[in-house]
């Protein structure tokens, strides 16, 4: 039985808005989400308290209120209920922290609500007597006694999928997910009685797993490869290990073409299901955003279309070709080897065993890395983005160069983090993870990415601005791609383009193939511009790494799996896909086809082992080169 609530108190990042630190980690900007502010209004209304408990690591208090109280919320929060870690000495990896709010509430902790999107963080809070919510959207819902589903919703064959999400803004439903074509499959949660408005609507409703699962689990995707790899019908995948163990059979709650569909519990780890066979995103976390409803309008209202954008030539001057060609194999040597282990990282620290999230070493890289982005250059504006993932607080890192406030954006990326789960026993909190391939490719290859457009920047100032960034947390489900592109949807950031990196470095045997992937099915208008910009890039290659074949471009062609972009929704790019937005990723020459003619595929046979510490520096150059020209191509404007 809900108790009568009185106070209710938030997290703040990623709860109420976006929360951007500076190269030091100090609090420099909060960004409010659109959708908060009448929430607190109406909550404000009813003669409810609001309050905060956060995490703010070294930050006190009045660091996070100079920042906070510049926003058009700061007014509904009462000073005496605003809770910083940094200021009571407690965290929210504990119940400690909760008890200690609601004493300074003066009130019992049933007639307290915590609002935060971190599961393992809600958890805490009901052991300490606590009730809780996933969304701010959901809050007046749990106080007025309403139990929340985790549902699937699919407009009938007459509705448009464009209809139904329409319909949905502002009701009682936080999207998780969307898949099919035209996006028309929803997958997220409600409530008890939303359930039968939605169904009085004629939308297909298939409610999942039990009552109340929403408020102390999060949704995962887990994808059986093998089960892909065999085909339809032939009953040999990995599902049976899964339903094999305890009472996971209890947390399935739906089995898709994209794979089993569970409620994982707040407490236990995605850490824990590591298919064999598995490939890239072999898990995908569902996570609350409310731009998922919207349309593609406002992305495009704000960035240019790749493929009619005849104003930026493909032609590089013999200027610009000269920079370029300084990218060499020693630039990816020169950036690689701190964040692998093979050098001192700089801190004064022992050397990188892993990047693991749940390793040490994994904050300590992602300092360096900002601190790696500031000596290149005073003109890059470094910056990091926090995110909360199984009761942990991780960065990504982002730096910038170009116009500030810029009208658009060019974004380079690749993934930070590592695992070595294929190595069993693997203990990921101190077992090595060096990920050379998998994904210090990639990072080393946007380190010297951002070398060379600095220095053709210094040719001519790019007309948009160029942004690279590293992303946490991609082997835990584009975790941190997820944060992030949800932070830039929310504000309809001008992203004309994603060029995601993700594996550049394996290739031994002739010939030097490589791959591009701009497959998404749910939405042929993001596929036709990802295209495009894998075209553009294709052509671009000629130009500056002619010793690389020509990139075999992957898109999907069909429903089935066996039609579909191997890569789809699968790499960091995905996660700008899902929003809209215009993207592709280039990796090895890891997958088979697209086509008959293709060569076989050279995938890496150290993938997600110990074993990966091996890149050949020349291969992972030449495609960093290909992506450094298309980049800055696409921002430069007119060329010198």
């Amino acid at each position: 039985m809900q108790g009568e609530v009185h106070v209710v108190f938030f997290d703040i990042g990623a709860t109420l808005g976006a929360i951007g630190l500076d190269a030091s980690g100090t609090l420099a900007t909060f960004d409010v989400y659109s959708h908060i502010p009448p929430i607190l209004e109406q909550l404000k209304n009813r003669g409810l308290r609001i309050g905060i408990i956060s995490n703010t690591g070294d930050h006190p208090g009045s660091q996070v209120t100079a920042v906070m109280s510049q926003s058009v919320i700061w007014r509904h929060f009462e000073a005496d209920l605003l809770i910083y870690s940094a200021d009571v000495g407690l965290a929210k990896d504990s119940p400690e922290i909760f008890t200690y709010a609601s004493q300074v509430a003066k009130t019992g902790p049933r007639q307290c609500l915590y609002v935060g999107e971190d599961s393992w963080e809600r958890l805490h809070a009901t052991t300490a007597g606590m009730q809780v919510s996933p969304h701010p959207l959901l809050v007046q819902d749990i106080i007025d006694g309403e139990r929340l589903r985790f549902v699937r919703l699919s407009p009938p064959e007459d509705l448009l999928s464009s209809q139904m999400r329409a319909a949905l803004q502002g009701k009682s439903f936080v999207p998780l997910h969307v898949s099919g074509r035209e996006r028309s499959k929803l997958v997220g949660i409600t409530t008890t009685s939303a359930l039968a408005a939605l169904a009085n609507a004629q939308i297909e409703v298939e409610p999942l797993g039990s009552a109340d699962a929403p408020l102390l689990s999060d949704l995962y995707i887990l994808r059986d490869d093998r089960a892909v790899r065999t085909g339809f019908l032939s009953f040999d995948g990995q599902s049976a290990a899964f339903f094999a163990a305890g009472d996971q059979a209890n947390w399935l709650v739906s089995s898709t073409g994209e794979g089993l569909l569970v409620a994982l519990p707040a407490g236990r780890s995605v850490e824990e299901f590591h298919f064999d066979e598995a490939y890239h995103g072999h898990n995908l976390k569902l996570t609350p955003d409310l731009t998922l409803l919207s349309s593609f309008d406002a992305v495009l209202a704000t960035a240019s279309f790749v493929e009619v954008d005849r104003s930026f030539s493909d032609e590089l001057s013999e200027k610009e070709r000269d920079v370029l060609s300084s990218l060499t194999d020693g630039s990816i040597e020169k950036h690689i080897g701190a964040y692998i282990g093979t050098a001192a990282l700089g801190d004064g620290g022992e050397a990188v065993r892993s990047r693991h999230i749940h390793s040490a070493d994994n904050e300590r890289v992602v300092h360096a890395l900002a601190k790696h982005f500031s000596s290149i250059s005073d003109q890059l504006r470094v910056r990091l983005h926090p995110f909360t993932h199984e009761g942990k607080r991780l960065f990504n890192v982002e730096a910038e160069i170009g116009p500030n406030g810029a009208d658009e954006l060019i974004l380079v990326t690749a993934h930070l983090d590592s695992t070595a789960a294929f190595s069993p026993p693997y203990d990921p909190r101190t077992d090595q993870a060096p990920g050379a391939d998998d994904d210090a490719s990639g990072v080393a290859g946007v380190l010297a990415i951002a070398e060379a457009i600095v220095s053709l920047a210094a040719l001519q100032l790019p007309e948009r601005a160029v942004r690279f960034v590293l992303f946490n947390a991609e082997e835990h489900g584009l975790v941190g791609s997820k944060a992030y592109a949800r932070d830039q949807a929310a504000k309809a950031a001008p992203i004309v383009a994603v060029l995601q990196m993700d594996m550049i470095g394996y290739n031994v045997e002739a010939p030097r193939s490589w791959e591009l992937h701009a497959g998404y099915w749910p939405s042929q208008e993001v596929q036709m511009r990802s295209l495009a910009l894998a075209e553009r890039v294709s052509r671009i290659a000629r130009q500056v790494s002619p010793e690389l074949q020509a990139p075999q471009v992957y898109v999907s062609k069909g429903a089935l799996q066996a039609d579909r972009d191997p890569a789809e929704g699968r790499s960091d790019h995905a996660a700008f896909h899902e929003r809209g937005y215009t993207a592709c990723a280039a990796s090895e020459d890891f997958f088979a086809g697209p086509d008959a003619h293709a060569p076989e595929p050279e995938g890496n046979p150290h993938y997600h082992q110990k074993g990966d510490t091996f890149v050949d520096p020349s291969y992972a150059a030449d495609i960093a080169r290909v992506i450094a020209a298309s980049a800055w191509m696409l921002a430069r404007g007119p060329s010198p």
